[in-house]
């Protein structure tokens, strides 16, 4: 019995004694990076990626020292400590965007990322709800790398305690009370009633609640091109993907301008640029999405959009702060 219980102790103090030598062994390559590359950059890299700081300088740092400088001046000393958009947020925008580039090396690293400012069932409903735009093959690969992820932290049941009713909130929501959300009048949308008569009011109404500019357009351009079609589409989307309220609609729409900036989507964009306004993001935070996109989508793509935003901004008679 006492040979069972030093043993028990023993294998204790082994995962700790690991710990520390790898603590120890971080610190000694923080300071070494410091040393080369300032504090201010490496200490906003070791805070968001703690477990990975010599991964993502080593390889540079071997191949260009000044690029590594310049790289990590603009996206770790720069663009990552501006504070504009909470960590959350960020970190949700981020994993979207390496959702929608395939980049599944990376993708654990910043799921690590958004679980140290958002739930587990926050960082999922970011990959479930890009289904929308990117159909179901790569939502099943990020979805099973998120899971492997979970469970590397002990932290797989905090998604299985938290699942949504079968029917989501569909029983919560009344006609009545969701009327008086709607930014789209009868003048608007002369067809209004017909229409929730013909698809059923809970995907139109989201619709006119969050897409008050264009939504009944696309309705009723579907509904000529194909009427079954549209009444699955908004059940799917706007009766059940965006009511879900995981996310809330500012974060969600933010999400979704970060991922189709990295996709090149700019049609879209502009529509959801005009949706976040209306939901609470300020132009400032959508800008900022937009900037920090540049990290991974490059230039080409930021001019394009923060042309789109301008343009926007100056049809709304809004400035930028």
């Amino acid at each position: 019995m006492k040979r069972a219980k030093k043993k028990t102790a023993a294998a204790a103090k082994k995962p700790r004694a690991t710990r520390s030598a790898q603590a120890k062994a971080r610190a000694g390559g923080f300071t070494k990076w410091k040393r080369k590359y300032g504090a201010a950059a490496i200490e906003s890299l070791a805070r968001m990626h703690p477990d990975h700081v010599s991964e993502h300088i080593a390889w540079c740092d071997a191949l260009d020292q000044n690029f590594t400088k310049l790289w990590l001046d603009f996206t770790y000393g720069g663009m990552a400590r501006r504070g504009i958009l909470d960590e959350r947020t960020r970190c949700l925008v981020l994993v979207g965007q390496f959702l929608v580039m395939d980049e599944m090396e990376q993708f654990p690293i910043h799921i690590r990322n958004a679980l140290r400012h958002a739930t587990p069932r926050e960082v999922l409903e970011v990959i479930l709800q890009a289904a929308v735009y990117l159909g179901y093959p790569k939502i099943i690969r990020a979805a099973r790398v998120f899971t492997k992820t979970l469970k590397e932290l002990g932290r797989l049941g905090e998604i299985t305690r938290t699942q949504l009713p079968i029917d989501g909130h569909k029983r919560g929501r009344s006609l009545e009370a969701e009327r008086k959300t709607w930014g789209v009048t009868e003048a608007d949308c002369p067809r209004r009633e017909e229409l929730l008569r013909k698809f059923g009011w809970e995907g139109l109404s989201t619709g006119f609640r969050l897409q008050p500019g264009h939504h009944h357009k696309t309705v009723e351009q579907l509904e000529r091109v194909d009427p079954h079609f549209l009444k699955i589409w908004l059940d799917f989307i706007y009766a059940g993907m965006y009511v879900r309220g995981i996310l809330d609609d500012r974060t969600r729409i933010l999400c979704v301008i970060g991922e189709l900036f990295v996709m090149g989507e700019f049609v879209q964009i502009e529509n959801h640029i005009r949706n976040a306004l209306i939901h609470g993001a300020t132009p400032r935070e959508v800008l900022e999405v937009i900037l920090q996109s540049t990290i991974y989508a490059g230039m080409p793509r930021f001019v394009r959009v923060v042309a789109l935003l301008q343009r926007v901004l100056e049809e709304d008679g809004r400035p930028f702060a």
